[in-house]
């Protein structure tokens, strides 16, 4: 093997171990939340949630390697009253209570 076909070996050897050394780096430091979920980032090392970050929706994310996702979900309720004088449905009514 001569000079040139070395270096270019070498150099194909150090292209494909960065890109596996990359993709390792992303597999680790990836999180996920779910579409019908919302997550915040806690850390394992210091097991605390990160406020700062804020609330993520659902995606793919770049979290750190140490971090992961405390999911919790995403669910919502749509209460409509109305006044509508036509209306077949009874009137619905709503008690409140609190406890000190």
């Amino acid at each position: 093997m001569d000079i040139v076909s070395r270096k270019g070996a070498l150099g194909c050897c150090g292209a494909v171990v960065i890109l596996v050394v990359s993709i390792l780096i992303l597999i680790f430091c990836a999180g996920t939340v779910e579409p019908i979920e919302y997550g915040l980032v806690y850390s394992k090392l210091s097991k605390n949630i990160d406020t700062s970050a804020g609330v993520y929706e659902g995606g793919w994310y770049l979290i750190g390697p140490m971090n992961n996702f405390l999911s919790f979900p995403r669910t919502q309720v749509n209460v409509e009253f109305s006044n509508n004088p036509g209306s077949k449905q009874k009137p619905v009514k709503v008690f409140l209570a609190s406890k000190n």
